[in-house]
């Protein structure tokens, strides 16, 4: 056998179309206040995976990425994000942390029960004017637990027993569910779009692996919060009280980091490793 070479018919050629990647700008949130919770990235790279493969090189949603929400198995029984003990922390609370304020009682229940003292008493020192503080913070915690149980539930919605593809205890989502509930694929394109630079890093395999998430990087949603029917009453106002939005933010932390500003009342205190 002989191996001809023909070097006069050798070619070079650039391409004009660049491999691109999937992106997405996380949305703005307009809120009245943020409030945090600190969570563990281990955690959240646990819940959030994908997969990708070499094997049809084409745009077909139904055979590219794979998208895996692992909440079944891999969210943490403790990690209870009820939003009313979220950490309220910038964009105008309405006391700051500070003085007489501490961190334990300026949790998301507590600002707005001083919206609210605010909105009928002029001030939100007045909140000792309501005989039922205790009943308005419950209220809240109630209703902030009830928002959890939909979280959690969107969440299940497309994990890994639910979502529409693959047999269970695998199910993943793919390109053609576009809606903001396909939680990792929602990651993986905002990724793509601020920190294009962690793909360098991503592993060389075609298993499942996790969002390239990292220290301080954080997940960010929207709860909103409206005062009882005819609250404004109370005090003779002339017309309801504004909606109150808490914008809720996990700040995903190192293991070990106790760095979070825990709830103590009864109840909250070992909702989650980070507390003390």
């Amino acid at each position: 056998m002989v191996n001809f070479t023909l070097s006069g018919l050798n070619q070079s050629f650039t391409l004009g179309v660049s491999g691109e990647l999937a992106a997405e700008a996380p949305a703005a949130i307009d809120a009245s206040a943020v409030a945090i919770f600190n969570v563990k990235l281990s955690d959240m790279t646990a819940v959030f995976k994908f997969q990708s493969d070499s094997f049809d090189v084409n745009n077909t949603d139904a055979s590219d990425i794979k998208y895996y929400v692992y909440s079944s198995g891999n969210w943490p029984a403790n990690l209870v994000l009820n939003p009313a003990h979220a950490h309220t922390l910038t964009s105008s609370p309405i006391l700051a942390t500070g003085g007489d304020i501490s961190a334990d009682k300026n949790l998301v229940k507590h600002d707005f029960v001083r919206y609210l003292a605010q909105q009928l008493f002029n001030t939100p020192h007045g909140v000792d004017l309501f005989s039922n503080e205790d009943e308005l913070l419950a209220d809240l915690v109630t209703k902030g637990n009830t928002a959890y149980t939909n979280i959690k539930a969107a969440l299940d919605a497309v994990n890994e027993a639910s979502a529409a593809n693959g047999s269970s205890p695998n199910k993943y989502s793919t390109n053609a569910l576009t809606t903001n509930g396909n939680f990792a694929r929602e990651l993986l394109r905002q990724v793509a779009h601020s920190a294009p630079a962690r793909f360098h890093g991503i592993t060389d395999s075609t298993s499942v692996q996790s969002i390239p998430l990292a220290i301080d990087d954080t997940i960010n949603f929207k709860v909103s919060v409206t005062a009882a029917t005819n609250q404004h009453n109370l005090t003779s106002r002339a017309s309801a009280f504004d909606t109150r939005v808490y914008h809720i933010r996990l700040v995903l932390k190192a293991d070990g980091d106790a760095t979070n500003v825990v709830p103590v009342e009864s109840g909250t205190s070992s909702a989650y490793p980070y507390h003390s």
